[in-house]
């Protein structure tokens, strides 16, 4: 489990092959970071693809768990300002997503009317 030094962003991290292979997955769940030592150049190519496989689900499952861990509150040492901005943050995530997929709908529309 970790938080990025780039915020407080929920991330997940995991390894497989004795630490090896590790990932990490972002807030949004995709893949951000993928580690090999040097090490794991000795495995095959299926061994070493099934290892990359269980890092990732290992990250992936990490920041599940995260996600539903139980909101901490003000007491805690979550500050009601930090909530604020995370707030802020998500819905400014949101605006910027509806407006991406409002765009997608616009194009899809207009390439449909030119048929």
């Amino acid at each position: 489990m970790t938080t990025t030094s780039e915020g407080d962003e929920l991330t997940g991290t995991g390894e497989a092959a004795g630490g090896l292979v590790g990932a990490v997955v972002s807030e949004d769940g995709l893949l951000a970071r993928l580690r090999l030592d040097a090490r794991t150049m000795r495995f095959g190519s299926q061994d070493l693809a099934d290892h990359i496989v269980s890092a990732v689900r290992a990250a992936q499952q990490d920041r599940l768990e995260r996600m539903n861990e139980p909101a901490r509150s003000p007491e805690e040492g979550v500050l009601p300002e930090e909530f604020m901005r995370r707030l802020d943050d998500m819905e400014a995530q949101a605006a910027h997503d509806f407006a991406r997929l409002t765009s997608s709908l616009d194009e899809t529309l207009r390439r449909l009317e030119e048929r």
